[in-house]
């Protein structure tokens, strides 16, 4: 066999039953080979999770389909009219779980019921009065309403698109009916029948019960669709991810300075399941709600706890931001930090830390896992839940024990050796993080089983009334200073003022969308949202989903237009396909075909149409409707989603030098606060009291606290508007976003968020032990909220410095070209780049002070008489890791920052010399004559 098939021929070998590798079945021979290639390739299709999840959502939505129609069609329009639309809103409402879809069908029924009442007054009203009239009102009672409607602050009024369209519908639908020719409005009232709206409220009632009913038949199976299934799952996966990280974290502490390629092994596992844990533990919180719905109304499965499951998952996400620091001090490396196999200083004090702690964290895991599985996964009784907690409590006490002793150990090496100490400052300081960070993932934990009552009895909570809930709706506020809201109110108005003409104005309705006219203002109604982005995004969904639907009901008809039946399942066919198909990112396109297709077949015969003369209409209205909405979005209430991220991106920078320079403020007068004058052994038995707990009560502030709250309210703003600006159309007027590193640069945003947070935690941490220690206090001498002030000072005057090159290049605040070159836009984010001096800085001026701070005779490192100083240290090691981690992730930043200029920025035009001879040009290699060579 040659060489080439070798790859494949070992492979083969490796994935063949019972062959080991090498083993006795492994063979050379090249009829074996080709039947192991043979048999490989024969073996059957694994279905992935995602796949079977479209399998069964389809499925769930071809039979809400198949019965609404089956209910609404053969029952006879008569009595219950449109049932099109029973389909539309049991579609809508349609939720993977139980309880998640009765959430969905109460947010419509709730204001259904006074949106209907509503209507149904405003319609008779208009229906007593001349037809000129109605044409003239209507217009401004649809904008009235729109506006109503968007800005209304109540909460159950949440699904607004959908009240639009139902108000809509009910007092658009007499005069869309009315023909020119007509002149007595009792005919339009005769069209509709004089109970159109109870009919309508009851149509769309059906198709609400239906989709709860395919739910609540699904609990008789074993794969039932309750929340509260999902819900144990998704707590067993998290506990999975939780135990695989500690086993990581244990083979990392048992291993550094010993074996480094398991120590990097470990490091990538630990920076897996990390990240894994965050997204399993955000799809357990978005199942909660649906949840305790199904706990409220008695469909969740027996024997389920919520109070320890929603204990669990609150515990869980406490959890998470710990093990995100444990993930930031084990994978990231450290500028300036020497590497194991390069400084045996280094590599010592690893391998004392891991004597010293690899066998205490391998039991700490063991007992969390225990104490997990039994006060949430297991019955078990009272005696032995105390003893898990005597286990386990007695393990971190271990462990606490361990950790100091480590510290004592390595810093006992490294007293007396400046250079010793400078080393492994680093080390130091993420052995310190990971300690604190893990200690207190535990904790979460021993909190949560150690608490007799942690939440008031349900006995003690006074209900409350619906009078109260109603009158406490009447007083919140209105949406109208919200400037957002106001806009999608006032676009929105406007366009079903500009669509409303289509009922209105006699030559449009009556010659060119007699009967159909509502479909205008309906598609407005229906793709109107806040963002630009979006809003053009569902504009075209609908209008694609709008022509397969024709399509397809076209061919439909022409082939089964005489059997009912077939039209039936054929309906039902391509809701199926529709959302099986569908992408997960643009979902309205396929469910709005699937639900267009039952309007265009059962609808035009409810307007007494033919489905060929239906069609082309039906598009027409579907397209002026987008036209409309894209009229009034586009050119009358412009709003670019894309010059919202590119201003916010800006903006950031500067949010963040301002914090920076206020932390330092805040930070330098740490020094100043006054200790006691006898230290006191209150609440310092623990020394990671402070941390968790005691810098609740040490108050920042107040520019300190705004400067932080300013960079979120950014951050948040450009995260928003991120998807619906990669989304807008640019027409060439405007650079399109890059969406890779505009994502990239979010997340890195968002890290530094973390530790922002992070770092005032610590200021105030400091700030608590300069009030409890004695003013006699050795670490007093060190200035090391000097110090921690400088490095801040430091990294706010590098931003400074971007910002003012930033102001240059981008004179009008946004991140795109136009007032300077690419030279000069590139010259200013490489600036970002010195980030990686200040980082070294930052470690320099650490490894100085912690020389010194060895050096001290006074400080007993393991006595009693500095207990202040194990969570002191712990705090300064979480202090200079945030600043650390801040410096890196402005240094990602840059790079993002260079990714999207070059990526998404146009190339600069080069002018040619029109007076340029080509015939002198010179040849590469010769002097311009090809003979002179």
């Amino acid at each position: 066999m040659s060489d080439d098939h070798e790859p494949r021929r070992r492979w083969n070998r490796r994935n063949s039953d019972g062959a080991a590798w090498g083993g006795e079945n492994s063979t050379n021979n090249n009829n074996t080979d080709d039947h192991r290639t043979r048999s490989y390739y024969r073996e059957p299709v694994q279905i992935s999770a995602e796949f079977r999840e479209r399998i069964a959502a389809a499925a769930r939505a071809s039979i809400v389909t198949l019965t609404t129609f089956s209910l609404l069609v053969f029952s006879g329009q008569e009595v219950l009219p449109v049932a099109w639309i029973g389909n539309v809103f049991a579609i809508s409402v349609l939720k993977p779980t139980l309880g998640a879809t009765f959430l969905s069908a109460r947010d419509v029924f709730v204001p259904m019921i006074p949106v209907a009442l509503i209507s149904w007054a405003v319609s008779a009203a208009l229906s007593f009065s001349s037809t000129e009239v109605y044409r003239i009102v209507l217009p401004f009672v649809v904008a009235l309403f729109a506006m109503v409607v968007f800005l209304c602050p109540w909460p159950h009024l949440t699904m607004k698109n959908l009240m639009l369209l139902i108000f809509y519908l009910v007092v658009s639908n007499p005069l869309s009916l009315k023909n020119v020719a007509t002149e007595d409005v009792s005919s339009s009232i005769q069209d509709i029948g004089p109970f159109f709206v109870p009919a309508l409220v009851g149509t769309i009632c059906i198709g609400l019960l239906v989709s709860l009913l395919v739910h609540v038949v699904m609990m008789k199976f074993a794969r039932s669709t309750t929340a509260s299934r999902q819900v144990l799952i998704l707590m067993r996966q998290v506990s999975h991810e939780t135990n695989q990280l500690l086993l990581s974290l244990t083979r990392y502490m048992q291993s550094i300075g010993k074996d480094s390629d398991v120590a990097r092994q470990a490091r990538t596992l630990i920076d897996y399941h990390t990240r894994r844990r965050s997204r399993i533990i955000k799809r357990l919180g978005d199942y909660l709600p649906a949840m305790r719905t199904e706990s409220r109304l008695g469909l969740s499965n027996e024997g389920i706890d919520i109070d320890a499951i929603e204990a669990f998952a609150a515990c869980a996400k406490k959890q998470q931001k710990h093990a995100e620091l444990v993930q930031a001090a084990t994978t990231q490396t450290l500028l300036g930090e020497d590497y194991t196999s390069k400084n045996s200083h280094v590599r010592e004090v690893k391998e004392i830390i891991s004597e010293n702690l690899g066998y205490v964290l391998e039991r700490l895991a063991l007992e969390y896992s225990k104490s997990e599985t039994v006060f949430f996964f297991v019955n078990a009784s009272k005696e032995d839940k105390e003893q898990i907690i005597h286990d386990l409590q007695h393990s971190m006490d271990e462990y606490l024990q361990a950790m100091r002793q480590a510290i004592h150990d390595a810093e006992a090496l490294l007293q007396n050796n400046d250079d010793a100490s400078r080393s492994t400052a680093g080390p130091m300081i993420r052995v310190r993080v990971t300690f604190l960070a893990l200690f207190s993932f535990i904790h979460e934990l021993r909190d949560v089983v150690s608490a007799t009552k942690a939440t008031k009895d349900k006995s003690d909570k006074v209900a409350e009334t619906a009078i109260a809930r109603l009158l406490s709706c009447l007083k919140m506020k209105w949406l109208w200073k919200d400037i957002s809201k106001r806009r999608l109110a006032t676009k929105t108005a406007v366009g079903l003022s500009l669509a409303s003409l289509w009922v209105s104005i006699p030559y449009l309705n009556g010659h060119l969308a007699y009967t159909q006219g509502v479909w205008v203002g309906v598609t407005v109604a229906s793709i109107s949202l806040e963002t630009t982005g979006a809003a053009y995004t569902k504009a075209l969904d609908r209008l694609w989903g709008t022509l397969i639907a024709a399509a397809y009901s076209l061919f439909v008809d022409k082939v089964f237009h005489v059997n009912a039946i077939a039209k039936l399942l054929t309906l039902t066919l391509i809701t199926f396909i529709s959302i099986l198909v569908s992408n997960p990112n643009r979902p309205y396109a396929s469910r709005y075909a699937a639900t267009s297709v039952g309007s265009i077949l059962y609808g035009s015969f409810d307007n007494k149409m033919l489905v060929d003369d239906y069609v082309p209409t039906r598009i027409m209205l579907i397209f002026v409707g987008v036209t409309i909405f894209l009229f009034v979005e586009l050119l009358m209430f412009p709003r670019s989603s894309r010059t919202i991220v590119q201003a916010q991106t800006v903006q950031l920078f500067e949010d963040l030098e301002q914090f920076f320079y206020q932390s330092s403020k805040s930070c330098s007068a740490i020094s100043s606060v006054s200790g006691k004058d006898e230290e006191s052994n209150d609440n310092f038995v623990d020394p990671l009291w402070m941390l968790r707990h005691g810098h609740k009560e040490v108050d920042v502030t107040s520019s300190l606290r705004d400067s932080v709250s300013a960079v979120k309210k950014t951050f948040a703003l450009a995260k928003v508007e991120m998807r619906p600006g990669t989304l807008e159309p640019s027409l060439g007027m405007n650079i399109s976003l890059d969406d890779v590193g505009y994502d990239r640069l979010l997340s890195e945003s968002e890290n530094m968020i973390v530790q922002i947070d992070l770092l005032v935690v610590t200021l105030q941490s400091l700030r608590g032990y300069y009030c409890q220690i004695s003013k006699e206090h050795p670490v007093r001498d060190l200035q090391w909220p000097s110090l921690v002030s400088a490095s801040l000072l430091r990294i706010a005057q590098q931003l400074s410095e971007i910002s003012d090159e930033f102001r240059l290049v981008f004179p009008h605040g946004l991140f795109r070209p136009g007032a300077s070159n690419i030279t000069s836009i590139i010259g200013a984010v490489s600036l970002f780049r010195r980030f990686a001096q200040v980082r070294l800085s930052i470690l320099a001026d650490v490894e100085d002070r912690h020389a010194s701070y060895l050096d001290l005779d006074d400080i007993a490192l393991s006595g009693e008489g500095a207990r202040h100083t194990p969570g002191f240290r712990l705090t300064l090691a979480l202090a200079v890791s945030a600043m650390l981690g801040v410096a890196q992730g402005l240094q990602n930043c840059g790079r993002h920052l260079e990714r999207i200029v070059e990526s998404s920025f146009p190339l600069e035009e080069v002018k040619c010399n029109e007076n340029y001879d080509h015939t002198t040009a010179i040849q590469f290699g010769g002097s311009g004559d090809s003979n002179d060579s």
